[in-house]
Parts: structure tokens; C-alpha cells; sequence
């Protein structure tokens, strides 16, 4: 009988062999926010590539780190302005705060941007109006 800690080993190099956790783990280590995307973009897209390689092995404060350092530096400002100072001098957990109300906002303004009142012109008549003219 196999014990769990050999199944799980088994597992991994079954299905996270070392070649796919070392790009995995690169591509996470060279994180850069993109030119045109939002913060919220950015932190969903950074959680993704460790979803990818759950075997990465980064701890929390490193993954924290690893995706401050890869914004952009108006992110950068902004979460240093949210946080009244350098965010990387907050705990992890104050730091995740403040991205995550950050992130959310982010989410407001994109949805915002999406539900533009269509203007209707001077000349527009509603269907009364055309029935009395």
C-alpha cells in the first residue's frame, strides 16, 4: 500500500513535471504589467500564471512582491498613494487589502465605461411628438 505522500509525488511528476514548474516558475518571476492593462487585469492574469504552476513554491510575501514589482510605475504610485507610503513596508495582508479595494474600484470605473447613455439628438422626436406634428 502506497502511502499519500507518494501518491502525491507520483501525481506531480506525473502531471507538474520539473521542466513545466521551472517555465512556470519563470514566467511568473518575469511578471510585467502590460501598456494598456488595468491594475484588475494585471492581478487576474498574475493569478493565473500561479494557478498554472501550483507547484511554483513562491510564498505569499515573495508572490506579493513579485507583483508589485512587475506594474507599471503608475500602478506602482497609485498603490503607494492608497497605502500613505510604500506598499512593500505594509504587512501581506494590508497589501492585499489595498490591491483588492483597488482592484474593485478598477472594476467600477471599466463598468461604468461600458454603460455610456446614448444622447439623442436635437432633432429626435419621440412617437407623440411626430403624432402632434
Amino acid at each position: 500500500m502506497k502511502t499519500w505522500d507518494e501518491v502525491v509525488e507520483k501525481f506531480l511528476k506525473k502531471y507538474f513535471p520539473e521542466s513545466k514548474t521551472v517555465e512556470g516558475k519563470a514566467s511568473i518571476s518575469s511578471f510585467h504589467q502590460f501598456p494598456d492593462e488595468s491594475l484588475s487585469e494585471a492581478l487576474e492574469r498574475f493569478c493565473s500564471l500561479l494557478r498554472k504552476t501550483s507547484t511554483h513554491g513562491f510564498s505569499e510575501p515573495i508572490q506579493l512582491n513579485i507583483f508589485i514589482d512587475g506594474l507599471r510605475p503608475q500602478s506602482k504610485q497609485l498603490l503607494d498613494a492608497s497605502a500613505r507610503g510604500k506598499i512593500k513596508l505594509k504587512t501581506p495582508e494590508e497589501a492585499m487589502e489595498l490591491i483588492e479595494n483597488m482592484v474593485a474600484s478598477d472594476h467600477a470605473i471599466l463598468r461604468d465605461r461600458t454603460h455610456i447613455p446614448t444622447k439623442r439628438s436635437l432633432l429626435e422626436l419621440s412617437s407623440q411628438d411626430a403624432l402632434l406634428a
